[in-house]
């Protein structure tokens, strides 16, 4: 008899194998996504950073400052002759919030937050962390 094909006790060892396979590296990957999500928030606050200090040097700005941030605006009050000055930055943070202080050209506080991460500024370098 010329059998073709395989017999049922090498398929089940098959799946079994891909099965080990797949449980072994599902949290590899979500490690790498969450990770990839940190830097990318990271990032924008960077990005925030740098131009707050920008806005304060450029229009030489006094005393302490503090810039507001939500709903992807990044605002600095009573800035712009008592309105409201709107700051354009690259960088997304869904559902963020929180604020930047700057006085003499230096960040003194930086607080900005989302459902995940939290990021505050540690001697001079944004530090993230994943909230609980």
């Amino acid at each position: 008899m010329n059998k073709k094909g395989f017999s049922l006790i090498e398929l089940l060892a098959v799946i079994t194998i891909l099965a080990v396979i797949a449980i072994i590296t599902t949290p590899v990957i979500f490690g790498v996504i969450e990770n990839s999500k940190m830097n990318a928030f990271t990032s924008s606050v960077e990005e925030m950073k740098n131009v707050v200090v920008m806005d304060y040097n450029e229009y030489a700005r006094g005393g302490e400052v503090t810039y507001n941030y939500s709903n992807n605006d990044l605002v600095c009050p009573k800035c712009d002759a008592g309105t409201d000055l709107e700051l354009d930055f690259t960088g997304d943070i869904e559902e963020g919030h929180g604020s930047i202080t700057v006085k003499d050209g230096e960040v003194i506080s930086l607080n900005i937050e989302n459902n995940q991460f939290k990021a505050t500024d540690k001697n001079g370098k944004v530090e993230t962390v994943k909230k609980e």
